[in-house]
Order: C-alpha cells, then structure tokens, then sequence
C-alpha cells in the first residue's frame, strides 16, 4: 500500500513519529517478554505457584485465550489502561504456563531457546522495519500455514505421537513465525502512518496492539525453537 503526502517536508516528521512508536511497540513487547519470565522464575523459585500453575494448566490456558479474545474485540474501544492491564495479565499467566513446560523441558532448554528466539526474532524485525515492500499481503498465506501446523499438532498429539514428526512440526513453527515477525513489524509500521497525525492516545493504543500481536510471536517462535532443544 502507499501512502502519499502533500508535501516533501511533511514526510519527514511522519517518518519520526513512525519510527518513535514502533520502536515503543517493541518496547512495550520486550515489557511483556520480561513480566512472562519474571513469572517464570517466581514460580520456579515458589513451590505452591508452580503446584497451582500445574493443577490448573487448562484453566489458565483457557482464561489466556479469554483475554487474548477480549484483548482483540475491545481494542478499539477500550480504554489504553485497561489494554495494558490485559496485555501483562496474559503476560503473566504466559509465564505460569511456561513454568509448567520447563519442568519437562528443563531450563537448560529454556535458556538456549530463549537465545534462539532472540536472535530470530531481533533479526526479522529489523528486516520488517526497514524494508520499504508492504509485506502484509503474506498474512493469508502464513494463516494458512498455520491452520495447517496445528491440525498436524493435532494429529501428532492424538494419533501419531512421533517425535521426529513433532521436531519437523517445530521447524515448520520457527519458519512460520520468523515471517510472521517481519510481516507484523511491517504491518504496525503501515498502521502508525495512517494514523500518524492522530493523536496521543491513538497512537499508544496502536502500540498496544502491536506490542500483544509482536509479543505473541516472539511466544511461539519460543516454543517452536524449544522442541528442538527439548530435554529426552
């Protein structure tokens, strides 16, 4: 898509705010990252955290997909205070499910996945920042992908039980979601400009929702890094 502006020197400031916020938007991302393994370590640390995180696993997976689901249908509507408090809740149950998964993984496991993540991650942003193609017209294409992985997860979870066929699953993840951060990165970056002139509250609303869509990626490249890592 683009964007045109009446004059030359109207483009500049337009680029400034642009960049300022979604450097915020990655900001508020890296926030949500740290509350999740902050988490992570209080319930490694806390016994009874980690004993009523793992007694009630579907619970808190069920109440995540509830905030995710109202994060999304009131983002619009919704005030910027109560986004943030939506976006560090998950973050937090995020990290009391984590907590669950590295007693099976282990933490040496966590640790080199989080490296892992890091690096992918940081590596497509940056290609999603600064490329000048709209890459949004692959968002069809890496849903589908993505459709298709988790009926495979499926599957693989009720009738193969393969590991080889779930290391190839989190392959196909790590693929998946390396793109799925540059198109999302490139795709906050279009929303910031059509928005650029609006006002303050506006724009820290579409740095929330950057910053939950960029922070959902960087969770499941987590996870799909973490299967080849897993401890046997």
């Amino acid at each position: 898509m683009n964007y045109s502006f009446p004059e030359e020197v109207s483009r500049i400031p337009v680029e400034q705010v642009v960049m300022k916020k979604l450097r915020n938007s990655m900001l508020w991302m890296a926030w949500g990252v740290l509350t999740t393994f902050v988490t992570i370590l209080g319930a490694l640390f806390n016994p009874q955290w980690l004993a009523m995180a793992s007694h009630n696993y579907t619970w808190i997976l069920l109440i995540e997909l509830g905030v995710v689901i109202l994060f999304s249908a009131r983002q619009l509507t919704a005030s910027v205070t109560s986004l943030k408090a939506m976006f560090f809740i998950y973050s937090i149950l995020t990290g009391l499910t984590l907590a669950v998964l590295s007693t099976y993984y282990g933490t040496t496991a966590f640790f080199y996945a989080f490296l892992g993540t890091v690096a992918f991650f940081g590596t497509f942003a940056v290609v999603g920042a600064v490329t000048k193609r709209d890459l949004t017209s692959f968002s069809t294409y890496l849903v589908v992908a993505l459709i298709a992985m988790i009926i495979m997860m499926l599957l693989n979870a009720f009738v193969f039980e393969s590991s080889g066929f779930s290391m190839l699953l989190g392959a196909l993840g790590v693929v998946i979601f390396t793109i799925f951060t540059a198109v999302d990165v490139n795709r906050i970056k279009h929303m910031l400009v059509q928005v650029a002139h609006e006002d303050e509250s506006v724009l820290e609303r579409v740095e929330l929702i950057g910053a939950l869509s960029l922070y959902l990626d960087f969770i499941n490249l987590f996870l799909s890094i973490l299967r080849f890592v897993r401890r046997d």
